[in-house]
């Protein structure tokens, strides 16, 4: 053996799977087992038992993150610096350019009555509907706001990004997400300044503007008429600033890639300087193209040293409460999970998978559970756990990680960890 040499390979990449929401709790229906271990998830299984396994919690213990803020944690990038609020991700994910005085909001078309009471804040989930719908508010004009310009997009389904610009407004309001049987103008100033008080005004103004251009829309009297929850209005939640991210190839030296469907995911990713991969058929939703997902990160890997594959279908089941919504979308992840682990070498490609954070299918929430993560890659030395789900990642030889940890460990293993000393 004298004489021998092993070096790694300076071009072994990682293929990142973000399954949203993924993780969950022991369900009573599914006798004590949770979503991922229902599943039959064998390809999930077969990755685990090829690598080292943890449980990860993005910001620590006792602490639920949104989707932004663990995609965030999982780049490298310290939430509670950078974080500026949802509504700049969402933005960027959708196209539309930012100045730092801007504010930004995701948006929900939604189901109101004459009262403003929501009945449906996702509009029945209303599908590609939405796009008709949304041509109908663009150029929209604000009579008693004409110094602010208003600029939405739709994005996916019942989802949309909306900036407002102009002079003298202000990010003191809080918007919160809206809920069925609130308000849908529960916007309320966190001050009594003249640049609050007028952008609650501009905020309550777009949705009565948006509400009176969709009530009698043809689609809305169309849905009534088949019993399906008309798109009414949209109501603008989570404002946010304009967020500033130094680029990945700043930090770490890798250019990344992004495969995902839901705008929010796309903006982190693109203010990050990752490449944005668009994939027809990509929903966000349990009917996504997962194999069309695949295929795209595959290829993505030829020029990125990171490709994100990020999957939106188990966090949206969840919010619904749907069980077996959510475990079909596992399976759909699993398939996707096979069909990379028989194009790629483990000695070329480290492929990690996990949940970004745990959302309850009995709560309809965030919680802040642990996830499980497991990572596979010639280069370690598997710990002996054999299947991917909460309950074995108790007993995966990385422990308890957080968002700080990811990244570089994945570099570690690629060959392109930090230095410290000489």
């Amino acid at each position: 053996m004298h004489g021998l040499s092993i070096q790694l390979s300076v071009d072994m990449k990682v293929m990142l799977i973000i399954g949203d929401g993924m993780a969950d709790r022991p369900i009573k229906e599914l006798g004590g087992l949770t979503p991922l271990e229902a599943a039959g998830a064998w390809n999930m299984d077969r990755l685990a038992s090829m690598g080292v396994s943890g449980l990860f919690n993005a910001l620590g213990p006792g602490v639920a993150p949104g989707s932004d803020v663990a995609c965030l944690a999982i780049l490298g990038y310290d939430p509670y610096k950078v974080y500026a609020g949802r509504g700049g991700f969402e933005a960027a994910g959708a196209g539309i350019n930012m100045d730092d005085e801007d504010l930004a909001f995701r948006c929900n078309f939604a189901t109101v009555n004459e009262d403003m009471i929501i009945i449906d804040e996702r509009a029945g989930r209303i599908g590609e509907e939405a796009v008709k719908l949304a041509e109908s508010l663009q150029n929209l004009q604000l009579r008693g706001c004409g110094d602010v310009e208003v600029v939405f997009r739709h994005t996916l389904g019942h989802k949309g990004a909306m900036v407002l610009k102009g002079c003298g407004l202000s990010p003191n309001v809080a918007t919160p997400p809206p809920k069925a049987y609130g308000r849908a103008d529960s916007f309320k100033p966190l001050d009594r300044t003249t640049e609050t008080r007028k952008t609650v005004e501009v905020l309550r103004e777009f949705l009565t503007a948006t509400y009176n251009i969709l009530k009698d829309h043809p689609i809305n009297r169309a849905r009534i008429v088949k019993g399906l929850p008309p798109a009414n209005i949209v109501i603008p939640w989570g404002l946010g600033l304009k967020p500033k991210l130094s680029p990945m190839l700043d930090m770490f030296g890798t250019r990344g890639a992004c495969v995902a469907a839901v705008s929010l995911i796309k903006g982190v990713c693109k203010l990050a300087g990752m490449s944005i991969i668009d994939v027809p058929g990509a929903t966000g939703d349990l009917n996504t193209n997962i194999f069309a997902k695949a295929e795209a990160a595959l290829k993505a890997l030829e020029n990125h040293e990171i490709v994100l594959v990020h999957v939106e279908a188990p966090d949206e089941a969840s919010h619904d409460g749907d069980i077996h919504g959510k475990i079909k979308s596992i399976q759909k992840i699993d398939s996707m999970v096979r069909i990379i682990l028989e194009n790629i070498s483990l000695d070329d490609v480290c492929v990690a998978l996990m949940a970004d954070h745990a959302t309850s299918t009995r709560l309809r929430m965030h919680t802040a559970d642990p996830a499980p993560i497991s990572i596979a890659s010639s280069e370690l030395i598997p710990d002996g756990v054999s299947s991917y789900s909460e309950r074995a990642a108790y007993r995966g030889g990385f422990g308890r990680l957080t968002g700080k940890d990811v990244m570089p460990i994945l570099l570690n293993i690629t060959g392109k960890s930090a230095r410290f000393g000489a």
